[in-house]
């Protein structure tokens, strides 16, 4: 594999927010739309593709990458990411936190509208987010919001309506003001405000406790676009919404989500013109189109693991530490990513919190962790004297099962991790599903080791390493009060060096002492798109805006 041009933070935005040239502005014809104060615009559209059916267009329930790149085009929240990860005011003016920092007061920005013309105000932000906290098990996020917020996680077990939260510390002030009450200090709380289930509703349209209004085109939104069609299993479609507070700078008319689960579909649906954006190709793009100036290879945080059913209830063997520990020795990830071709895409993950998150000191999470320890670094020979500690052997070999979502990429994985086990004494059978049948088996607790990959809701180490703790695992594959009490405590630390430091020290536990999870490796975000346009706009969430595309 050729290594392609990789982007930098700096040459990202420049390639992104700045157009290859000037561009002659084309005269105005029949048909052609008219901003505010009479300027003519051309009329323009752009499509890109998602990789599977989204889930109702609902804030509170939102689950995957696909929706949320629809949700975003169709809601302005109060804040957002940036490209370099810092948190943007977008929908708050300003804001002020208590000498606690259990208080917030957020001034609303003037001239945020709905797409029906009527003003948004504090009250929408507040039922929005209520409603998140009260929706039920579906809304999987809501745990960012009542996990923090003082009343928010009694409301949620009880699944309140939002007029019963009386004691949830939400409130508006008055139109434009809007108050928010923390249980207990949270260092990265203004960044969880930019997730879905914090986005604005309005409670003449959005049901409490349900999701089928939200595909309806009538809905009002506050975004740079308005929903036009839902067409199941085809596309989603969305158009300009004028009455959005940055209308005049939104040059695109029609927005269009294509649903192309296939990356090599959507590779092609590339080549011919169909998409201008294809956010899942297949990784040999970064050979195949390294001098082309339509590669983009984006820097997200996110990595790529294997879950460790350590109950032993499907597999006694994987109750022993020490079985565990050598599975992860015996992992050779320079190996796995050559193997699987993403030299110029992925990386050797040796902790599982990826690169990309800030450290105490300004530097890399991940990186600072690594400049003393490899904590999942490659020993076979360590691998095999634990399994033979263990009792396995040539002549007793273990029997293992991975499952994984049925794709190329993942397939390659699994089936590189057969040979690498096979050397430990391991027999491995793979097991493929679809989408939904695998995460259906892996919530019911029905798997021996597993596949899974994730980005990150927002930038703090605490959102990767809150993963495991026992209260927030529905089927607790890992159920350590240790490990509980170490991130509890490291988030309770009022001095950031401090607090760091106990994280770095709970995610040794949790790799190196105990291998509870086996990190494989991070990567980046390899896209395809139409080298006329500019302007897209890449989180390292992983997610994506189109409001500022110029052609």
């Amino acid at each position: 594999m050729k290594k392609p041009v990789r982007l930098t933070a700096a040459a990202l935005s420049l390639l992104l927010l700045t157009s290859c040239g000037p561009k002659a502005q084309p005269t105005p014809a029949p048909g052609e739309s008219s901003e505010p104060g009479g300027a003519q615009t051309a009329e323009h559209s752009f499509t890109f593709g998602i990789s599977s059916e989204p889930d109702y267009l609902d804030p509170a329930i939102c689950m995957n990458s696909n929706t949320s790149a629809i949700l975003g085009q169709l809601y302005y929240p109060l804040f957002r990411y940036d490209q370099s990860g810092n948190v943007q005011n977008l929908a708050c003016e300003s804001y002020t936190v208590s000498d606690d920092n259990l208080t917030y007061t957020f001034k609303l920005a003037p001239g945020n509208t709905w797409s029906d013309g009527q003003p948004v105000t504090a009250a929408d932000y507040e039922y929005g987010m209520k409603r998140s906290i009260g929706y039920g098990p579906d809304s999987a996020y809501a745990y960012l919001l009542y996990s923090n917020v003082l009343g928010g996680a009694e409301a949620n077990e009880n699944m309140l309506d939002v007029a019963e939260m009386t004691d949830v510390g939400i409130h508006a002030l008055d139109e434009s003001t809007l108050e928010i009450t923390l249980a207990a200090p949270c260092p990265y709380f203004v960044g969880l405000l930019s997730n879905v289930v914090a986005f604005p509703l309005r409670s003449d349209f959005a049901v409490e406790h349900e999701s089928s209004w939200a595909n309806d085109s009538a809905v009002p939104t506050n975004g740079p676009f308005k929903l036009e069609a839902v067409r199941d299993k085809e596309e989603v479609v969305m158009v300009k919404n004028e009455h959005y507070v940055r209308a005049d700078e939104v040059q695109t008319t029609t927005l269009t989500a294509k649903i192309i689960s296939d990356s090599q579909a959507q590779l092609s649906a590339f080549q011919t013109g169909e998409l201008d954006l294809a956010l899942y190709v297949p990784s040999d793009a970064a050979t195949n189109y390294a001098d082309d100036p339509a590669l983009l290879n984006l820097d997200v945080v996110s990595n790529t693991f294997l879950w460790m059913n350590c109950t032993g209830e499907t597999n006694p063997a994987l109750a022993d530490v020490n079985v565990r520990r050598a599975l992860a020795l015996a992992i050779d990830r320079e190996q796995l990513i050559t193997f699987i071709g993403a030299t110029s895409t992925r990386y050797p993950l040796y902790g599982y919190v990826p690169k990309g998150m800030a450290d105490a000191d300004g530097g890399d999470f991940r990186g600072n962790a690594d400049a003393k320890e490899r904590y999942a670094g490659f020993d076979l020979a360590e691998a095999k004297s634990l399994m033979e500690a263990a009792g396995y052997s040539e002549s007793n070999r273990m029997p293992l099962t991975i499952s994984y979502i049925s794709s190329n990429t993942n397939t390659d994985i699994c089936v590189c991790l057969q040979a690498m086990w096979r050397e430990i004494y391991v027999d491995v059978e793979l097991n493929a599903a679809e989408q939904k049948a695998y995460a259906q088996a892996r919530k019911a607790g029905q798997y021996e080791v597993a596949t899974g990959s994730t980005s990150a809701d927002y930038l703090d180490p605490f959102y990767y390493l809150e993963r495991w703790v026992s209260y927030n695992q529905g089927y607790k594959q890992v159920n350590d009060p240790v490990y509980d009490a170490m991130i509890e405590g490291a988030n309770a630390q009022a001095d950031p060096a401090e607090r760091m430091a106990q994280l770095h020290e709970a995610e040794r536990y949790l790799v190196a002492e105990n291998a509870y999870t086996i990190p494989l490796v991070g990567s980046s975000q390899l896209a395809l798109m139409n080298p006329e346009v500019s302007g897209l706009k890449f989180d390292p969430t992983n997610s994506v805006y189109f409001d500022g595309l110029t052609y």
